[in-house]
């Protein structure tokens, strides 16, 4: 290859990259292309070849007419002999150019902190098992009937009519349903019960309502600890993703922008136009350095080649915050692959350099340095404070209740205005019918 200077391109979207090939400086930073620069050279270096390099801000991509733009229009027009920077295989790119299997193991998707349990479903709900939670109402109804009938047949037995007919004049009546439920509730919710039996069946009852509770009390709130500290594994598809409360964001990237709006299928469909670049709203198309801190900042997924987006982890988490990394792919492509001309004529030549590339270890050699894998997980557990998300269940109850009790405090004003105006109406028509 002497005889004719080769030319081979390297795709850059930092102009500062270009003084910064070797270094390692700013890894995260056009990591594929730094990745490949020495890749590239130990093969011209092997082949004796003299060349030149150029730069593109585009890895190409096909225009309206049917042309080709960036480093593979480069190609195309056999401008350029070797791609100096990998590119994703796709069926439109065939005939086009041809690759040898030089690749990066380069991978991209979306990365998040798995949420927290209670983000996906109610906490106040998950201690006890479906069964167990039918088997603590069914224990309820019965001693709820059983105490019915014992304070009842306390007040039958300890009173006498005299006595009965001076309790009721001072207010006080034979305890009702009601009086049972405040009882129930009071005991179950660990605020104590208000009324004091004197009969023995009615103590051994509440005696033994009382344990009970005190051991469903300590397992449940044994088990909410727990699950205060759980995170849910339920998103495991890109539906998932789509349909889960998870905010999305993808890397500000010219080959992210291009595909993202390339995807016909639903559910890739759905999250670029509803939740990476919504219409009529702000997008999502961020920075590595805001995406990785929105992900810090929990509840956040962002499309990102992984290895850059960890060494942006590693350097700016904490120890106890690199912990529940989860994984998914998005593009569903295979590693990037060098391309160089259509049917070139030096292709053979170039299969072999990058047979001897691989076999001598120098490829796996730069994909170590520049390529940072996903933070091990040393199960630092930080102080855990509880947000309104896991207090979401009780500040529905509260809510209820007090909607409740208002619309309960209408009515029995309704009630008593419409029970003074029958009064008043019949007091007018019988004062009406004396005169008469």
């Amino acid at each position: 290859m002497s005889t004719k200077e080769s030319v081979f391109i390297l795709q850059i979207t930092n102009p500062d990259t270009i003084h910064h090939l070797t270094d390692y400086h700013d890894k995260h930073i056009d990591t594929i292309t730094k990745a490949n620069y020495p890749l590239v050279m130990h093969m011209i270096g092997a082949m004796n070849a003299t060349i030149e390099f150029k730069e593109t801000d585009t890895w190409g991509y096909q225009n309206r007419n049917g042309s080709w733009n960036g480093m593979i229009g480069m190609l195309a027009r056999r401008e350029i002999d070797i791609g100096g920077t990998t590119t994703f295989f796709t069926k439109e790119r065939l005939g086009v150019v041809q690759y040898i299997s030089l690749y990066t193991s380069s991978r991209t998707g979306f990365i998040f902190r798995r949420p927290p349990l209670s983000f996906v479903s109610n906490i106040f709900t998950l201690p006890f098992h479906r069964s167990v939670w039918m088997a603590i109402t069914g224990f309820l109804i019965l001693v709820f009937g059983a105490l019915y009938v014992a304070l009842r047949w306390e007040w039958k037995q300890t009173f006498s009519e005299e006595v009965n007919e001076s309790y009721r004049f001072g207010g006080l009546f034979p305890s009702s349903w009601s009086d049972n439920l405040l009882i129930i509730v009071g005991v179950v919710s660990q605020q104590g019960c208000w009324y004091e039996p004197r009969i023995l069946s009615a103590r051994i009852i509440l005696l033994m309502l009382l344990i009970a509770v005190l051991s469903l009390y300590t397992s449940y709130t044994a088990k909410i600890v727990a699950i205060l500290q759980s995170t849910t594994d339920s998103i495991i598809t890109l539906k998932d993703l789509l349909d889960s409360p998870l905010k999305l964001g993808a890397h500000d990237t010219v080959y992210n922008r291009h595909y993202f709006k390339t995807f016909q299928d639903p559910v890739r469909k759905a999250i670029y136009e509803e939740k990476i670049a919504p219409k009529g709203r702000k997008s999502s198309w961020l920075t590595m350095e805001e995406g990785i801190n929105r992900i810090r900042q929990g509840l956040f997924a962002f499309h990102i080649e992984f290895g850059p987006g960890y060494m942006v982890v590693q350097d700016t988490f904490q120890e106890d915050e690199k912990c529940g990394f989860q994984e998914m792919d998005y593009m569903n492509v295979i590693y990037p692959l060098l391309a160089v001309q259509y049917q070139s004529p030096y292709l053979e030549i170039i299969k072999i350099q990058a047979f001897k590339v691989r076999e001598n270890g120098l490829q796996q050699r730069e994909m170590s340095r520049l390529y940072t894998k996903r933070p091990e997980c040393h199960d630092n557990m930080s102080f855990l404070s509880v947000s309104l998300i896991e207090s979401y269940g009780a500040f529905v109850a509260l809510s209820a209740g007090l909607l409740l009790s208002v619309a309960i405090l209408i009515l029995e004003i309704l009630w008593q205005k419409r029970q003074n105006l029958i009064e008043r109406t019949s007091r007018k028509w019988n004062n009406a019918l004396k005169d008469f």
